[in-house]
């Protein structure tokens, strides 16, 4: 779900994504799994759900990929390296998700349909687009008893979705600085103005609920950072215990309100504003002290967004809910499924991505040399 860095080397982006995935694995398995009820409204729940894992994901998105288009040789170069960090992974997730459902009794396969059903599935990461344009597969039966056992996915279709739009807004925005960036900012404006009628939630739309449409202004603060970095980077270098107090400070002061959970669907003044002091914060963790070595170049962050609520779907259809023993049960199955993604999907793809990326090189320095 997310954005994946380009010049790790020079940042701590790795780990922060690392840090948003666990965030949304625990902050659902708080829900899902009952392990935190008695907890709720207590200082542990204000800290875990002051930092909204998605948030931070579609910031450092809007960073990061930002970058990536700016540095490409071309749009068709940006979406072949995008398509192979996300595809594979998401092929795989999918059809183990359906595998699942299948041979528990939860999934209606009808030859040529369900073709088109997964394939509209794979390429959007969208499940109710697939319905829409083909057939409804599910029987809402067998051991999931769910028509969906992961429910996260739409956070992808989002993050699609801010890939096609992105590179127009880089186009106009290369041609005419000043007025780009206007645009840019007034689009964040106009997709908060649009959270407020199109969310996950309360007014769900089949449609512009899961793309960037009600998000992008989040992403628009990692854009916008990235455009002016050599302008706005004192501000986040070196400054983290500033942008952390200021963050903590704010918990503190709506803790025991309804807004002590920050909540991107509503986009409520008092989110956005903690919002925009939570991408701060992450865009000064991110440059504020040497990257940590504890990673070892794997990022597991993708493979425990994909599978961390499939392993929570299922222990919930075994009837393990409340038990205290699942804080290690869940976070160590979805761990384990991520790094066999990593290892046997992700690292490959990685590894022809920038095969590919050396020969247009290695092609365009042959060519200049004639």
């Amino acid at each position: 779900m997310g954005p994946f860095n380009e010049h790790s080397s020079r940042n701590n982006f790795d780990l922060l994504r690392l840090f948003a995935a666990c965030q949304v694995m625990f902050s659902h398995a708080w829900n899902w799994l009952h392990l935190g009820d008695s907890l709720n409204g207590t200082a542990v729940f204000n800290l875990l759900f002051s930092a909204p894992g998605v948030a931070i994901f579609f910031v450092i998105s809007g960073f990061l990929i930002t970058d990536s288009y700016i540095r490409s040789s071309s749009a068709a170069s940006f979406f072949v390296k995008r398509s192979l960090r996300i595809f594979p992974a998401l092929f795989v997730n999918i059809a183990v998700m359906e595998l699942a459902l299948l041979v528990t009794g939860g999934l209606n396969v009808t030859g040529m349909q369900y073709l088109s059903y997964f394939t509209v599935y794979i390429l959007t990461a969208a499940r109710i687009w697939a319905v829409y344009f083909t057939y409804e597969p599910y029987t809402m039966s067998g051991f999931y008893g769910a028509s969906d056992p992961s429910g996260v996915l739409w956070t992808l279709t989002v993050e699609l979705t801010f890939y096609l739009t992105l590179p127009m807004l880089l186009k106009i925005w290369r041609r005419w600085k000043r007025a780009g960036a206007l645009i840019v900012a007034v689009a964040a404006l106009g997709s908060w103005v649009m959270a407020q009628h199109f969310n996950i939630t309360d007014k769900y739309d089949p449609f512009l609920s899961v793309t960037a449409g009600p998000t992008f202004w989040i992403f628009s603060m990692g854009v916008l950072a990235r455009l002016y970095w050599h302008r706005v980077s004192k501000i986040f270098e070196g400054k983290l215990l500033w942008w952390l107090a200021t963050h903590l400070a704010i918990t503190w002061w709506v803790a025991g309100t309804s807004a002590a959970f920050i909540s991107i669907n509503n986009a409520a003044p008092v989110d956005a504003f903690r919002i925009a002091v939570l991408a701060g914060l992450v865009l000064s963790a991110a440059h504020s002290f040497p990257r940590p070595n504890l990673l070892r170049g794997q990022d597991l962050s993708y493979g425990i967004y994909l599978y961390h609520m499939l392993v929570m779907h299922t222990l919930i259809a075994i009837g393990w809910v409340g038990h205290w023993w699942l804080w290690i049960v869940e976070p160590v199955g979805t761990v384990a499924l991520a790094a066999l993604s990593w290892v046997l999907i992700e690292n490959p793809a990685m590894k022809l991505r920038t095969l590919l990326v050396a020969r247009r090189l290695s092609v365009a320095y042959t060519e200049s040399s004639y």
